[in-house]
């Protein structure tokens, strides 16, 4: 099946949506807690992982996805995520695409888990 625009432009919006959620919430686990140590692995925190998971999830759903299918593509971009930045890395290319609203990186890793969830 291949996407359409109209899809495109919702999985972009999506990712924005995100990467904004994401971006503020880490200001908010800062400031409540240090960030712990991360193993050679670029394994997030787990609070951090979890509040990833639930805003990607709400809002995936929010665009209209089906619970099993926002789980699929959220867990798909948070390993992606994972295993190509640092979560230092991550928490850069969030703010500059909050800022700039750009985000060409990360709205790839999202376009191809899309795509897998799609096909």
């Amino acid at each position: 099946m291949k996407t359409t625009f109209r899809q495109q432009s919702l999985i972009t919006a999506f990712l924005m949506t995100i990467s904004i959620l994401a971006y503020c919430s880490l200001f908010l686990n800062e400031a409540n807690s240090q960030t712990p140590k991360l193993p050679d692995k670029n394994e997030y925190p787990q609070d951090f992982a979890e509040t990833y998971q639930a805003s990607c999830q709400f809002n995936a759903v929010a665009k209209g996805l089906s619970e099993e299918q926002a789980e699929i593509l959220c867990n798909c971009t948070l390993n992606q995520f994972q295993s190509k930045y640092t979560l230092e890395k991550f928490q850069k290319l969030l703010a500059e695409s909050a800022k700039e609203e750009k985000g060409e990186e990360l709205i790839e890793i999202g376009e191809l888990c899309a795509e897998k969830l799609i096909n």
